[in-house]
């Protein structure tokens, strides 16, 4: 085996299994040959395979089922985005402003293809959230969830997994972000979020990416100041 310098065996193993799955194109629910059948085939300790098999495991990559055998899974990268971004950050602020900022490049990239793929469902369902956003202003609470599943239905049927797992992860990193100081700026938020709706009411995508590009205008999406308005 071609082992990089300072890599760990279990880590050279991994990247040999998985170079096994990818020239065999396994599907997932496919089997891995048997624990025997690796050992000799990859020349290592039961220990040391065993190690990177629980490390696909952790990754969401491979299960290990009782009377089969270690099965491929329908991997997505939503694990490996949330770790990376979370080992990345810390509690730095310009770094969380990165993530902020990669969120709005995507949403406003995507944002003509979600509005093509938008059911009438999903619209019905923006303005129930768009109602709970509301009322749950009214008593003065934030907002977090409520707003994170609005822009997710934005984009809920674009098709693109590694999209959806990327902006997921970013949502998680802004959960508890500047909390304080977003508080201040939820009325304009709110005005904000009902301008996106009532384009999509109205079938106008003019007006939908009018009211998209006002949402991350300014604020904490920019770099121009020290804001951390939703909009």
């Amino acid at each position: 085996m071609n082992r990089k310098r300072g890599e760990k065996l279990y880590a050279q193993v991994f990247r040999q299994i998985r170079s096994y799955i990818i020239q065999r194109n396994l599907q997932p629910g496919d089997l891995l040959p048997t624990e025997q059948a690796l050992v000799e085939m990859l020349g290592v300790s039961r220990n040391v395979l065993r190690e990177a098999i629980k490390s696909m495991e952790i990754m969401g990559m491979v299960s290990a089922q009782a009377g089969r055998g270690t099965v491929l899974k329908d991997f997505n990268l939503d694990f490996v985005f949330q770790n990376v971004i979370f080992a990345a950050i810390g509690d730095e602020d310009p770094t969380i402003a990165d993530m902020l900022e990669i969120r709005k490049r995507l949403e406003l990239s995507f944002m003509r293809r979600a509005f093509a793929t938008l059911q009438e469902e999903d619209i019905a369902r923006l303005r129930a959230i768009m109602q709970e956003i509301k009322a749950q202003w009214e008593l003065r609470r934030l907002f977090h969830a409520d707003d994170r599943a609005f822009h997710m239905t934005i984009f809920s049927r674009v098709g693109n997994r590694t999209l959806t797992s990327l902006m997921e992860a970013i949502w998680d990193v802004d959960a508890n972000f500047k909390t304080e100081e977003k508080f201040k700026h939820l009325d304009d938020t709110i005005v904000k979020h009902e301008n996106i709706v009532r384009a999509l009411e109205a079938r106008n995508e003019e007006a939908f990416e009018a009211a998209m590009m006002a949402h991350f205008a300014s604020g904490k999406y920019t770099r121009l100041d020290d804001s951390f308005a939703e909009y």
